[in-house]
């Protein structure tokens, strides 16, 4: 098996750790292949289903980074022509989160992520997809 090395923020291993213990994983290892096994098995549905409906969740906060929102805005923009809704919902302070429902392929998708992953600032980026 190959050994790969992760830099994780402390805030994020605090939570590995807290997971690994309350989940019943053997290590941080176990927890991280289990997370990646299930990405990646994510992944293949939406490689296959090709054109689809794709939610993408996108946490940010802008005290990192002041322009995230604006950076996340442009990326909406960029791909108006396959975005069919977009939410923006300040949860507090400078924490938000961006709701972005798109019909496209996952060719386009992917590049979505990319770009709002590419942002500083951005915490979190998910996407769900529903085959059309």
């Amino acid at each position: 098996m190959a050994i790969v090395s992760v830099s994780i923020p402390d805030h994020l291993l605090k939570k590995v750790d807290e997971a690994v213990s309350k989940l019943g994983f053997t290590g941080r290892s176990e927890l991280v292949r289990e997370a990646v096994r299930r990405m990646l098995e994510a992944y293949d549905v939406s490689m296959k289903a090709g054109r689809g409906i794709f939610i993408i969740t996108v946490l940010s906060d802008h005290s990192i980074y002041k322009a995230s929102d604006r950076k996340i805005l442009e990326v909406i923009h960029e791909n108006q022509q396959s975005i069919k809704a977009f939410y923006h919902q300040i949860l507090r302070d400078t924490l938000c989160l961006n709701i972005v429902v798109v019909e496209s392929f996952w060719e386009i998708i992917g590049a979505i992520l990319r770009d709002l992953r590419s942002i500083r600032g951005v915490l979190y980026v998910n996407v769900s997809a529903y085959v059309l």
